[in-house]
């Protein structure tokens, strides 16, 4: 189907480009609002991520300017957070949560000793599902007037995420970017498919809410044994374990891990809810050649890591 629409012919090619010249002509009035302290917020139909990244490249030329995806299903803030603060401001130590980070970088543009004198932050879809519950963290970094936001929304309700002093803190001037774009980036990290191997974190997630505090437990296990593992795998090569792409725990190392942690007491009662859980596609098992069977979710350690931190 992507194929199909790929190849489709652009309708209305003429307006569409008239329409991109109006929004271009506009950049002037959005970096002078940007100067001005406020933060500049895009709605409308249709993708605004390619313009708003020409917009970031002009942005670029006078202040270093740090993007997030918020489309990214896998997104962590924290880790976007940890790069600006080591890689932009040359901080060194970026240890803590996402809202100690948020501050720790608030707080070196209140010094007077600062080496980068402004900074930009241009969020793709700022109402996306992994940043939904950190508009605090962010409203920290835009409550500095030495940094800049540049958002983009596209759901309907999307204003309804902030309250009132978050909005303050956002100072948001509104500008309608419609562009008639398809979200092809955008969605292109959705699950459309049916088959299994087509799991994404989305659908973990709505399962796990679904689930009791021992079942989640029990997924926690397994996830956790896979970001090790998969640490493992990027050590150096002297310390690397041999293994699959995605990391698989044995059965009866996974039922001992879960009844040490009390989370099951019988293997009858464990194996009925990996069952619950191979029917939702969130986890997947096989047996190897000696017959041991192993059992893994479909996904990497990367977007394991941000479902473990969106279930605290």
């Amino acid at each position: 189907a992507r194929s199909i629409l790929a190849n489709a012919p652009v309708k209305h090619a003429e307006e569409l480009a008239l329409l991109d010249s109006l929004h271009r002509r506009q950049f002037r009035q959005w970096f002078f609002e940007l100067a001005c302290g406020f933060s500049v917020l895009f709605y409308g139909f249709g993708s605004k991520r390619r313009l708003v990244n020409s917009f970031a490249t002009q942005l670029a030329e006078s202040a270093p300017v740090a993007i997030v995806n918020g489309y990214f299903p896998a997104l962590n803030l924290k880790q976007s957070l940890e790069k600006i603060a080591a890689e932009i401001l040359g901080l060194g130590d970026t240890t803590g949560s996402a809202a100690d980070l948020a501050a720790l970088i608030r707080g070196y543009f209140e010094t007077d000793s600062r080496a980068v004198d402004a900074m930009y932050v241009v969020v793709h879809n700022i109402d996306g599902a992994c940043l939904r519950k950190h508009q605090a963290v962010l409203a920290v970094l835009a409550s500095s007037p030495r940094i800049r936001f540049v958002a983009t929304i596209d759901h309907i309700e999307a204003p309804l995420i902030w309250d009132t002093s978050t909005a303050t803190h956002f100072n948001w001037a509104w500008h309608d970017l419609t562009t008639f774009e398809p979200y092809t980036v955008e969605t292109s990290y959705e699950n459309f498919g049916t088959e299994i191997k087509d799991i994404g974190p989305r659908g973990v997630l709505h399962v796990l809410a679904s689930l009791t505090e021992n079942a989640k437990g029990i997924f926690r296990v397994l996830a956790e044994y896979q970001i090790a593992e998969a640490a493992m795998d990027d050590a150096p090569a002297a310390q690397r374990k041999p293994g699959a792409a995605t990391p698989e725990m044995p059965f009866a190392g996974y039922f001992a891990a879960c009844r040490d942690q009390f989370l099951v007491s019988s293997e009858m009662t464990f194996r009925s809810q990996l069952t619950e859980f191979r029917d939702h596609r969130v986890i997947q098992s096989r047996h190897a050649a000696d017959g041991t069977e192993l059992v893994f979710i479909p996904l990497d350690a990367a977007t394991l890591g941000t479902i473990l931190e969106s279930m605290e």
